[in-house]
C-alpha cells in the first residue's frame, strides 16, 4: 500500500490544497512501512505520531473546509462535515484501541487503511466538489 499525493487529487484550493499534501506526506511513514518486519518499540512511536497528527492536524483540517462551506453558504454543508465526523468516530476508535491493546498489527493495518482509503475517496469526491463550488463564486 502506498499513498503519494498527485495532481489528479487536486481541488483547486490552494489552501486545502496545501494541507492535503502535509496530510499524504505525514501519513505516508506509517503507510509505506513494513509493519510484519518493524522493531515493536518503533512500531508503537510511528503509530502514535499518526495518530496524534490526525487528532490535530486533520481535525484543524476538517475546520477549515467547514469554514469556506459557512463563509460561502455552501449547499452540500451538512453532508460533507457528516463525512467528517464519520471520520473522528472511526479515528476516536482506532485510538481506543491503540490505547488499549498497543501497535498490534491489526490496528496499524487497520489505520493505513482508513487513512489511505477514506482520505482518497472523500478528497476524489467530497472535497473535489467543494472546490468547484469554491472556484465558480
Amino acid at each position: 500500500m502506498e499513498i503519494q499525493w498527485h495532481e489528479s487529487l487536486a481541488t483547486g484550493v490552494d489552501t486545502i490544497d496545501n494541507q492535503h499534501k502535509e496530510i499524504f506526506a505525514r501519513i505516508s511513514g506509517l503507510v509505506n512501512m513494513d509493519i510484519e518486519n518493524l522493531d515493536p518499540e518503533k512500531k508503537e512511536v510511528e503509530l502514535h505520531k499518526v495518530l496524534r497528527f490526525l487528532g490535530g492536524y486533520v481535525l484543524d483540517h476538517f475546520k477549515t473546509e467547514e469554514g469556506f462551506m459557512t463563509q460561502y453558504h455552501y449547499p452540500d454543508y451538512d453532508s460533507h462535515k457528516k463525512e467528517h465526523i464519520e471520520f473522528l468516530k472511526s479515528y476516536s476508535s482506532l485510538v481506543r484501541m491503540f490505547e488499549k491493546e498497543g501497535a498490534t498489527d491489526l490496528i496499524v493495518t487497520a489505520t493505513q487503511n482508513q487513512a489511505v482509503d477514506w482520505l482518497v475517496k472523500h478528497i476524489k469526491g467530497t472535497d473535489q466538489r467543494l472546490g468547484a463550488f469554491l472556484k465558480s463564486i
